[in-house]
């Protein structure tokens, strides 16, 4: 729309040749008319060209954020079933999983809980060591 706003400028004054340019440029005239009578024998239907290119940069921007919102969700998704793949061991995962044993999901919530403190005791006994070196 700004195109054909500015080529309607164009008509109403037209732009000065550059200083030295002896040959007036023909374009300046003739452009603006061209596009004059594209819009007046196309009438309404500009408007709607105008508004669907509107509508499909639109789009354009929604596709977009929508496709990185779903690719930031695979991810975090991936992150955290390698995350429990590394904290819970397969063994005790099933467990968990058993359907109409108790005793059972009891158990790998038991064995998961102990693998927990393990790992959190290897993790915290070099901090542990060190700080009793350097205090």
């Amino acid at each position: 729309m700004r195109d054909v706003l500015q080529m309607l400028r164009e008509l109403a004054w037209p732009s000065k040749p550059a200083p030295g340019h002896q040959r007036p440029n023909v374009d300046i005239y003739l452009k603006p008319l061209v596009v004059l009578a594209i819009v007046l024998l196309v009438g309404p239907e500009v408007v709607a060209v105008v508004e669907l290119t509107t509508l499909l940069d639109l789009l354009g921007a929604t596709l977009f954020l929508t496709a990185f919102a779903a690719a930031n969700k695979m991810l975090v998704m991936s992150f955290l079933e390698s995350l429990r793949r590394l904290l819970v061991p397969m063994e005790y995962g099933v467990l968990l999983e058993l359907p109409g044993q108790p005793f059972a999901v009891a158990l790998g919530v038991f064995l998961i809980a102990v693998n927990g403190v393990m790992l959190l005791m290897v993790a915290i006994a070099p901090y542990l060591i060190v700080s009793a070196f350097v205090t």
